[in-house]
């Protein structure tokens, strides 16, 4: 049993999920696991899990508890490798070692397979929504690790990056859970397209999301109240000429039950030194001699 190089590898595990520490003795002949005895451990010292002649975890720590697998049924070819489950921000930037032991005649005793263990959480899609009064664009996300790059691409006659100064960006982690959200903000004219862009480190991907500003979408807010008043005004006009109409007839059907017609009369009245005329409606009966031309 030789022990592999010693150089330290990085594996990145996302919170909430599983991460595999892998570790292979490579050995060239089967192992007798009734002879095997291997742990890991964290850089604390801490017992990540134990295997002992066929005995797991007599000697782990609680902080690792119900959050280690082994793959029992490989290690007689030598994988000692370990799933660690549930990830979280404790565990960022830990490094894990394996220690084997083959006991009988010679013991053999290694030390190998120094991982950190790198912790990301991933960004959802962001949103991206347009102020059409302050003509501005502003982009949101959250529950993403580590601190993320937000950068903005402008298409208009062309493709740009926005430069820093051009951004107003706000990133703040969550007090419970560490977790980051991210808010940011750029300036914008009609006609343009524009994209906003986040980057983890750690995943090494970026999520992103494009709007697109048109005229119609500027103008769209005043078009709206400019539809809302014509529509009240049409409204408010038709309402008045209901009562317009619905006086006439009803002073129609009155004198028409009379056999008469409307005429209209005015009286003047003295008040104050001055002459005032009252118009007053007046049913005059229909001539019983009327002969019709």
């Amino acid at each position: 049993m030789s022990a592999p190089a010693a150089s330290e590898n990085e594996v990145t595990g996302i919170i909430g999920e599983s991460v595999l520490l892998s570790c292979d003795l490579k050995s060239s002949t089967a192992i007798d696991t009734a002879r095997l005895r291997f742990h890991w451990q964290d850089e604390s010292e801490r017992v990540v899990y134990s295997f002992n002649k066929g005995e797991e975890n007599q000697h782990q720590d609680s902080l690792y508890t119900n959050r280690t697998k082994a793959f029992r049924s490989e290690m007689s070819s030598g994988n000692i490798s370990i799933k660690l489950s549930q990830v979280t921000l404790e565990d960022k930037q830990n490094v894990y070692r394996a220690f084997a032991t083959l006991l009988g005649e010679n013991d053999k005793h290694i030390r190998t397979c120094p991982t950190t263990l790198l912790v990301a959480a991933r960004f959802p899609t962001p949103s991206v929504t347009v102020n059409k009064t302050n003509m501005n664009a502003t982009c949101s996300t959250q529950g993403g690790y580590p601190q993320p790059v937000v950068t903005w691409t402008i298409q208009d006659r062309g493709n740009h990056t926005l430069e820093p100064w051009e951004v107003q960006t706000n990133i703040t982690p969550d007090s419970e859970s560490g977790l980051y959200s991210v808010w940011s903000q750029v300036n914008i004219t009609e006609n343009q397209t524009v994209t906003c862009h986040i980057f983890n480190p750690v995943l090494r991907e970026t999520v992103s999301n494009t709007t697109i500003v048109s005229p119609s979408d500027v103008q769209e807010g005043f078009t709206a109240i400019n539809i809302t008043a014509i529509i009240i005004t049409i409204v408010i006009i038709a309402v008045l000429s209901l009562f317009s109409i619905g006086g006439y007839f009803v002073n129609k059907k009155r004198c028409g039950a009379s056999g008469g017609t409307i005429e209209v009369e005015g009286n003047n009245h003295q008040r104050n030194g001055h002459v005032e005329t009252e118009l007053l409606d007046r049913c005059s009966p229909t001539p019983d001699n009327l002969e019709a031309d």
